[in-house]
């Protein structure tokens, strides 16, 4: 699995990119630095609680802390000494056998690095969550009713015998309790039909996990997600890799058979230059069994 993920991260790291968004009303610093603010947020939290923060690469870097029932972000601006620990990680070499040894020290270098950026402005989220009466009136409806609402499945799941849908609107989450036993749950996963299950009550979860964007404005509005075409964004070459790699694991999820040469020979003849760099990929995919190529794209794994 290790090498199914660096060979798809090497691909995609080739021409990713963030943008910027509208600045909300900036307030003076609550806290020194992000890793004084993350520490507040994981006190509130405690050990087993999540704490809420995240980076847009390239624009900055935040965190969220509740105090008094409220919630607040703080903001550190990114800069060129974060660039360059995030450069030095993604210009690792995934065939190094130590790879993932590095790229573990990598990613806390820069997270160490993190903590110590000083937080530019703090700001606080004015939006109000969904009143309990409202979230009440919900039950009944089913997961795809509260969809076309306007809410946004993030995850599902069993807690003990409970089978729990967490949904955000606007900038909070929301806890639904579902009218399903496990086996009905499992078997509407299955075959897709979930959306059909039904609610039985719903309670306040918190402010999202994706608040840490500023995407999520304070005031409970959200920016639409900028559309992003992976392929366009990449180079030719890493864009006809990804393509190739795609047909192979889409090929093995139906239990096809597919000449890899084939495809490969084809990606060196329109890339002379990258044959050497193509190579590698074409021994890694060869050395994967077909188990292992199936899950490459399988969104459950």
């Amino acid at each position: 699995m290790k090498k199914i993920l660096a060979l798809i991260l090497a691909v995609m790291m080739l021409g990713t990119a963030c943008c910027a968004l509208a600045e909300e009303t900036q307030g003076a610093p609550l806290y020194k630095t992000i890793g004084d603010a993350m520490d507040a947020a994981r006190e509130t939290a405690g050990e087993e609680g999540n704490v809420i923060s995240g980076s847009m690469i390239g624009e900055y870097v935040s965190v969220i802390t509740e105090e008094n029932g409220k919630y607040f972000r703080h903001v550190a601006d990114y800069d060129e000494k974060l660039a360059e620990l995030e450069a030095a990680r993604n210009d690792l070499d995934f065939e190094d056998e130590d790879y993932w040894e590095k790229w573990e020290k990598a990613v806390a270098d820069a997270e160490a690095y993190m903590r110590t950026m000083p937080v530019a402005y703090s700001e606080e989220f004015t939006a109000e969550p969904i009143a309990q009466a409202d979230l009440d009136a919900l039950a009944g409806k089913t997961i795809a009713e509260l969809n076309e609402a306007g809410y946004e499945t993030e995850m599902s799941g069993t807690e003990g015998e409970e089978i729990v849908c967490i949904m955000r609107y606007g900038i909070f989450s929301y806890r639904f309790i579902l009218d399903a036993d496990i086996d009905a749950y499992f078997a509407a996963m299955d075959n897709g039909t979930d959306g059909d299950l039904a609610v039985k009550s719903g309670t306040l979860a918190g402010v999202s996990g994706s608040a840490w964007d500023k995407r999520f404005h304070t005031d409970g509005t959200v920016e639409e997600e900028p559309a992003f075409d992976l392929m366009s964004e990449m180079p030719p070459e890493a864009a006809a890799l990804m393509n190739t790699i795609m047909e192979i694991a889409e090929a093995a999820q139906n239990g096809e058979e597919i000449d890899i040469d084939k495809l490969f020979d084809s990606i060196c003849e329109q890339f002379p230059d990258k044959k050497d760099e193509m190579e590698s990929y074409r021994e890694m995919i060869k050395q994967m069994d077909p188990e292992q190529l199936k899950q490459m794209f399988d969104p459950q794994e």
